[in-house]
């Protein structure tokens, strides 16, 4: 009768702790909270920054809509104040729900702010348990208020998703790479490497005819063009979408020192390990007499190139030395290809013209790497590639690494780079047949 007596009393008590567990510990419903899911960042006056929330409208995106309407699945609020966390309280004054940043995708930072500093807003995000380690941080290169008010989205209700699937789009296209919070704020710590984030614009063309300036700017600039030689907000394209997300903003420390273009980032993410599977063209082997990979001398009429599909075999192997007081970087890149196009007759499917053409490509991509190391060392001055972590392992004592000052000594560093590419599929064509007799040319 006892025994029955206690467990009728542990039942009861063990029924009674269930109810205090049972409602939210924070006594908020989901329904009253506004979810921000991209806050913008602008230098403002006095001091002061300007925060931009754009902020999801449940009902819009939840009910549904007319794609593209990205107005009606958000709204934009603008506030100036002197810290992050001031300005969150001033707009939360002014709503009837409270600013959450649980589901925040995207952190945008104005070049301008990014070039005095971001160190104080990367501490402070990185210290808040609501924004999450894989927060996407983005530079925009005009304003950020301006970007946010300019993105609609075409394919896309859910600006959530949307902001999502357009930061990852490097793993497709070559043309930025993983800019998340806890990969920037690590980088920006650490003392073998330097931190890069995504370079987002508003790209605000009218008419294809205004195309033509921006392809002798950076024909000027570059000496040739290519789908890749082009910046965020510079791309020759027309579009409902503005936004755009090309290239990555460099920085030493936490100042942005420089930006890159699309073709940069990819020499960034070959060396780098994170090259996914991308669309990659290059100069026909057998035009090279005509102009030099990365020179495109010549008619443009009369250029021919050969398209691929570019991956990484395995990763990039990266070894650092030192030779008095100047770093030996060695860096050897795998990687293979399937043949997607040939614009010429020269057949490089199999035998003697498969080989010429991995040759060739791993002669391209060896010139294109060697050249944005350089630029990483002599203009930017910034280790992004993180080639000090090799040599960081060779110190026994942290004190002896500090002291060695590893970033002072990568501007003087000496690059080797070693690139082999394998072209493994050739598509369902098994074979090219040249047609060049049939058009009345001679070969």
């Amino acid at each position: 009768m006892k025994r029955r007596i206690n467990r009728a009393v542990l039942s009861v008590v063990l029924l009674l702790a269930f109810f205090p567990m049972s409602g939210c510990f924070d006594s908020i419903e989901v329904d009253e909270m506004a979810y921000v899911v991209s806050l913008g960042i602008d230098k403002g006056s006095e001091g002061n920054m300007i925060l931009s929330f754009l902020i999801a409208v449940p009902i819009s995106v939840g009910v549904g809509g007319e794609i593209g309407e990205v107005d009606k699945s958000t709204t934009l609020i603008i506030v100036e104040a002197p810290t992050i966390y001031g300005g969150v309280s001033i707009v939360n004054s002014l709503i009837s729900k409270r600013i959450n940043f649980s589901h925040t995708k995207l952190i945008l930072i104005s070049k301008e702010v990014a070039q005095e500093g971001v160190e104080k807003y990367i501490n402070a995000f990185i210290r808040f348990r609501e924004f999450r380690p894989n927060t996407y941080i983005g530079i925009s290169r005009g304003r950020a208020e301006d970007f946010l008010n300019a993105v609609k989205p075409v394919l896309e209700i859910n600006p959530a998703k949307f902001f999502e699937l357009f930061m990852v789009s490097y793993k497709y296209t070559g043309y930025s790479s993983k800019s998340e919070l806890e990969y920037f704020y690590l980088n920006m710590e650490c003392t073998c490497s330097q931190p890069v984030a995504a370079l987002l614009d508003i790209n605000d063309f009218n008419d294809s005819s205004e195309f033509k300036s921006i392809l002798s700017e950076i024909k000027r600039e570059n000496g040739f063009t290519s789908e890749g030689n082009y910046k965020a907000g510079d791309i020759p394209i027309i579009s409902d979408t503005k936004s755009s997300n090309m290239g990555l903003a460099v920085f030493r420390g936490d100042k942005m020192v420089g930006e890159m273009n699309g073709r940069d980032v990819l020499n960034f993410l070959i060396v780098t390990g994170q090259l996914g599977r991308v669309y990659f063209t290059l100069p026909d082997p057998e035009e090279s007499d005509t102009y030099m990979p990365g020179e495109f001398q010549g008619m443009e009429e009369d250029k021919k190139y050969v398209s691929l599909r570019l991956g990484t075999a395995r990763r990039p192997s990266i070894k650092t030395r030192m030779k008095g007081s100047k770093p030996i970087i060695d860096v050897s890149v795998f990687l293979e290809g399937d043949i997607l196009s040939i614009d010429g007759d020269q057949d490089y499917s199999t035998g003697e013209g498969l080989t010429e053409l991995e040759q060739f490509v791993s002669d391209y991509i060896k010139r294109n790497v060697t050249e944005f190391l350089i630029k990483t060392r002599d203009e930017f001055k910034s280790d992004i590639c993180a080639t000090g972590r090799p040599l960081k392992k060779t110190f026994l004592l942290w004190d002896d690494w500090i002291a060695f000052k590893w970033m002072d000594k990568y501007p003087k560093a000496e690059f080797n780079v070693d690139v082999k590419v394998l072209v493994r599929r050739s598509g369902v064509m098994t074979n090219q047949v040249p047609l060049s007799h049939m058009k009345g040319k001679d070969k």
